[in-house]
């Protein structure tokens, strides 16, 4: 019996159906949503094993937490999620759909010995950790960066101050948020790594350890700024004539909006899904060592834009 319930398949649909009924209970999601979860957690608990799961199941909750929490403030700032916070199969597809990928291909990786003794299970959990943290950073800091004191900049050009709430708009606060969701997510996988380096079998040599909170921090803050360039340049932008209001909404105050800006067909599903992506290559990259390149760029980003 044990070894029944031991085994990946089995473990995971139990383990997908108690999380789905909770996070359904708590209005995470909705149906489509729900659906969507349990595709992307079986997947993951399956090819990745329980540590990948708990990295992914860190992002789901508290990004579910951190979309409640002062949701109506939220509202009045025009900034809550819409649907009261449920997330449907737009935003589980866009924020989880590399991370499955990455861990499936971290598990073929591993069946294939060449693969695996040139160390790509490794640089495949990075990428993994790395999408992850960035879709962590991405959403917590947009859901509790709006309560920064200090007045948002907007990531393309970081001297314009803008409205709370704007698409592509930065805070302290936000980028806080976004430092402390990689750390958390390289402390966990540390921690595994550490006390339970059987369930991350991507992880062989000390060293790669020293990498992973490195790793996590640098690709969750840059891809969370990669999100916010991609929504200032090129997500779809409308104003509601009724409150002011820059939403990506066709409709708000249940009237019709304004298309000001950005391409129609480029939600921000799409905006999610690439930040989501750029996160995983550097997280890629950074497995590979190149830590000295992601720097540099990261230094020249900042200079260009605080001097433009």
């Amino acid at each position: 019996m044990f070894e029944i319930l031991a085994h990946p398949a089995v473990s995971g649909l139990l383990v997908m159906g108690a999380f789905g009924a909770l996070a359904y209970k708590l209005h995470f999601v909705d149906i489509s949503g729900l659906i969507s979860a349990f595709i992307v957690g079986f997947t993951i608990w399956y090819t990745g094993g329980v540590s990948a799961f708990v990295i992914v199941l860190f992002y789901f909750l508290s990004a579910g937490i951190a979309t409640k929490y002062k949701y109506k403030a939220k509202m009045q700032r025009n900034c809550a999620q819409e649907g009261k916070g449920k997330r449907s199969w737009k935003n589980v597809f866009g924020s989880g759909l590399i991370p499955m990928m990455f861990s499936v291909a971290m598990y073929l990786a591993s069946l294939v010995p060449d693969l695996a003794a040139a160390g790509w299970p490794f640089f495949l959990f990075g990428g993994y950790i790395g999408a992850v943290s960035t879709t962590a950073a991405d959403t917590l800091a947009s859901e509790l960066g709006v309560f920064s004191r200090s007045k948002p900049r907007l990531i393309t050009n970081l001297r314009r101050k803008v409205p709370t709430g704007t698409i592509g708009g930065v805070s302290l606060l936000g980028e806080a948020v976004a430092i402390l969701a990689g750390l958390t997510i390289g402390v966990i996988a540390v921690l595994f790594s550490v006390f339970a380096p059987g369930w991350v079998p991507a992880v062989t040599a000390v060293d790669q350890v020293y990498f992973l909170i490195p790793l996590t921090v640098l690709t969750g803050f840059i891809g969370c700024n990669v999100d916010s360039v991609l929504g200032a340049v090129f997500q779809n932008r409308y104003v509601c004539e009724i409150c002011g209001a820059v939403t990506d909404k066709e409709f708000h105050c249940d009237y019709e909006t304004k298309y000001v800006g950005g391409f129609k067909s480029f939600t921000n599903m799409h905006v999610n899904f690439g930040s989501s992506g750029m996160g995983a290559t550097l997280g890629v990259l950074l497995g590979a060592g190149l830590f000295v390149w992601i720097l540099g760029g990261l230094f020249f980003w900042i200079a260009a834009s605080s001097s433009s």
